[in-house]
């Protein structure tokens, strides 16, 4: 990334926007099909959060194509600096252990999902695309919610969920995955709203919709979560609470502020006292059975041997069970190769764990994953990735670029994924993928304005532009 001087990183938002005279920003030069056809794909890259299927890769692929497309036009173009070198560096790293692993070895190993960390190639690229759409962001987002509300109630449980039932929100392939993603729901939610309630400048037609919609997203998104059983996603959700509401305080005036949250604490609390006997049915078992592995632990016995005892143990719930068999193996495979990871060659050394008989390949913990397929130096180089794609928002932040709503909604969304991954490997899903798109496209466009960077066409196309319109 290149550093700005701290003069250049003050100036508002309107000078590292400010273009030459006698050129235009190319996503002004666009035709309206092509600015439709380009909402409509940012809204399938978003997709995965209602409906679990694979089209945000088709949409991540044509948005490419687009981007690509102007961008080689473009007279006045961002450079690709060292981050986007190591997105694709990776992605090249990725495919060429891969396909070397494929031609050597007797079976043809090919893992289980392992070309998807190639995903970072797009990084960049799909950078461009938001900024080449970032003036229909806006209303991208307004759609989105409006998408969102929609799918939540044409998809409502209610009477399943009241009954006691395990119910799946949204169009998901399990409860868990739809949990997940109305956690992620109410976070954007959370922020789209604040930022309508103290940004006056913004679009009050927006703002209306805004203040009308987020009520009863944020109702049926707990309703969801709640019916999904979902205990990782109860824990992410109750670590990530307190939080939000202590941003939420630097948003409002202290004494309403602090009016609103006490009032939604006690309807949550309320609404958790009054579903208790489901709670600790769903929860208790599991609950008492990983207190009684830390008391083991604490008491000095070793880790191994309390996991064993656990996964042996008739008092421990079979997901539990079945999870802690996972991580085992995991660790396992880990352990035998920890500096670069098995790669596409882990299913086989999988083949020689203790449970290896345990009938997931999914090890439902998204820490796991990158270590048994690229060990310590994968997980440092994909570490360092996020930590950079972090850093970038947050200085966008910092120098007016963006409002301060939407540096809160990604981290915050990063903090509960984060937790999420605990438990599950989400990050190896649709909606896990799509997160990384977005949130990864996002940090680029922040990267890419910090340095004043654009995509600008000439005049003779400008012309053309005109004449089109």
């Amino acid at each position: 990334m290149t550093t700005l001087d701290d003069s250049r990183i003050n100036k508002p938002r309107a000078d590292l926007a400010a273009e030459p005279i006698g050129v235009m920003k190319a996503g002004s030069s666009m035709t309206k099909p092509v600015a439709i056809i380009g909402g409509i794909l940012w809204l399938l890259v978003a997709s995965p959060t209602v409906v679990e299927s694979d089209a945000y890769r088709y949409a991540t692929a044509l948005l490419s194509l687009i981007a690509l497309y102007y961008y080689m036009k473009a007279p006045i173009r961002p450079r690709t600096d060292w981050i986007g070198w190591l997105c694709m560096g990776w992605a090249f790293y990725v495919m060429a252990r891969f396909f070397i692993t494929f031609w050597l070895t007797p079976q043809h190993d090919i893992g289980a999902s392992d070309w998807l960390y190639a995903f970072p190639f797009f990084f960049p690229i799909m950078g461009v695309a938001f900024l080449l759409y970032e003036e229909l962001m806006e209303k991208i987002v307004a759609a989105y919610f409006a998408m969102v509300l929609i799918m939540l109630v044409a998809t409502q449980h209610l009477r399943e969920v009241f009954a006691g039932e395990t119910i799946r929100p949204l169009i998901m392939n399990n409860q868990i995955h739809g949990a997940v993603a109305c956690g992620m729901i109410v976070i954007f939610t959370l922020f789209w709203l604040l930022h309508y309630l103290t940004d006056k400048s913004s679009d009050r037609r927006i703002a209306r919709f805004a203040c009308i919609a987020s009520p009863f997203i944020f109702a049926l998104c707990f309703i969801a979560i709640y019916g999904a059983k979902s205990k990782g996603v109860w824990l992410a959700l109750g670590i990530t609470l307190p939080l939000l509401a202590l941003i939420t305080l630097t948003y409002l005036r202290l004494k309403s502020g602090v009016i609103i949250i006490i009032a939604v604490g006690a309807l949550l609390i309320a609404g958790i006292y009054g579903v208790r006997h489901n709670l600790d049915k769903t929860a208790g078992p599991t609950v008492s059975a990983a207190l009684s592995m830390v008391e083991n632990v604490a008491n000095g016995h070793e880790m191994g041997g309390v996991v064993s005892n656990a996964i042996s143990s008739s008092n421990t719930p079979v997901s539990m069970d079945e999870r802690l068999q996972l991580w085992s193996n995991s660790w396992e495979v880990f352990s035998s190769a920890p500096i670069f990871g098995w790669g596409n060659r882990w299913l086989e050394r999988w083949a020689e764990t203790r449970y290896s008989h345990v009938q997931y390949t999914l090890l439902h913990n998204g820490y796991l994953e990158i270590l048994v397929r690229y060990g310590l130096f994968g997980a440092a180089i994909m570490g360092f990735m996020l930590a950079t794609f972090i850093r970038a928002v947050w200085r966008a932040r910092k120098a007016g670029i963006i409002p301060r709503a939407a540096w809160h909604a990604y981290i915050a969304c990063l903090f509960f994924f984060s937790l999420t991954l605990l438990s599950n490997s989400n990050n190896r899903l649709a909606i896990g993928e799509s997160l990384a798109f977005a949130s990864s496209a996002f940090a680029c466009w922040c990267h890419m304005r910090l340095k004043g960077e654009y995509l600008a066409v000439g005049n003779v196309e400008r012309k053309e532009a005109v004449a089109r319109a």
